[in-house]
């Protein structure tokens, strides 16, 4: 019986996790998604426009050299899910990958839940995940299994 009232308490965190990831999700960076299909600029606008903490002058900085650097990618190809991380229940990682022609490209999203609603904490992007994955295949990364 102890097993079972186990098993059900990891089901429900499980759940709850999942849920508040998904919360996430909707609420924020799929927002952003819709938006960025549109106008990749407009989105980052629309990301921050409720945030009442964010320096508004970095805000203007960051658009423009993010104007500049998707300026010859290519076309946009779509978006897929890196990674999601957690620490406790509202601070999360988001890490996806941007399809154009050219290149991948990764956009980072830290949100935070201060009481009972997800806001943006942070954005970051860069297209150093190539780097990434050949410094994850190198030997000395590798387990061995003999």
């Amino acid at each position: 019986m102890n097993k079972f009232k186990i098993f059900v308490a990891i089901l429900i965190c499980a759940s709850s996790f999942q849920t508040g990831l998904s919360q996430i999700k909707e609420n924020i960076t799929e927002a952003f998604f819709t938006d960025f299909k549109k106008d990749n600029i407009k989105a980052y606008e629309n990301l921050f426009a409720e945030s009442k903490w964010v320096n508004k002058s970095s805000l203007e900085t960051v658009k423009i050299k993010l104007k500049d650097f998707l300026a010859d990618m290519g076309e946009y190809c779509g978006y897929e899910l890196i990674t999601q991380k957690m620490v406790g229940e509202s601070y999360a990682l988001k890490s996806f990958l941007i399809k154009y022609e050219s290149i991948p490209v990764r956009f980072t999203f830290i949100l935070y839940k201060p009481k009972n609603i997800w806001q943006i904490q942070s954005f970051a992007y860069d297209s150093n995940i190539g780097e990434e994955l050949e410094e994850a295949a190198k030997a000395y990364r590798l387990k061995y299994n003999w």
